[in-house]
């Protein structure tokens, strides 16, 4: 499997490069789903503050704001996490609809297509179990799923 993830030019809203991975291996998978979203986060420090260079050296006065801006862009990778849970949900409950599935394959299959790392993924299974739509096949109080627990939608 190959996945990819656009890392945005600094001072400006256009794509600066795409960092590609490819693996045949879920681990792999999973640690490059971890280091994509930290380092999101960290570039979105540097665009606000490159952005807020930018803006102070053209203006000659310094923002006041500038630290709430880096925050607003570190919120934004996480709207984009959110809106990625929300897709996949839905993918996966379409999916389960063929059949039930462990959660290992499920992980795989929400890690390739979306910005997403596993701890979302059990997040989504553990919501979906809350809401009546998946059996938790995990247990109880604040568990997860683990890669052997079978991912299944509840019977009507």
């Amino acid at each position: 499997m190959v996945v990819s993830t656009e890392i945005e030019k600094t001072p400006a809203d256009r794509p600066h490069l795409f960092i590609t991975y490819g693996t045949n291996s879920l681990e792999g998978l999973i640690a490059f789903r971890d280091i994509e979203y930290r380092a999101l986060r960290e570039h979105a420090k540097s665009r606000a503050a490159a952005q807020e260079r930018k803006r102070s050296d053209k203006s000659g006065t310094a923002d006041m704001f500038a630290e709430h801006h880096a925050e607003v862009n570190e919120a934004t990778v996480d709207e984009i996490v959110e809106s990625h849970k929300s897709l996949a949900t839905a993918d996966l409950v379409a999916a389960l609809a063929n059949g039930p599935m462990r959660f290992s394959s499920v992980s795989e299959r929400l890690l390739r297509t979306y910005r997403l790392r596993e701890t979302n993924v059990k997040d989504i299974c553990v919501a979906l179990s809350k809401d009546g739509k998946i059996e938790n096949s995990w247990g109880g109080g604040n568990r997860k799923p683990s890669d052997t627990s079978v991912i299944r939608l509840k019977a009507r």
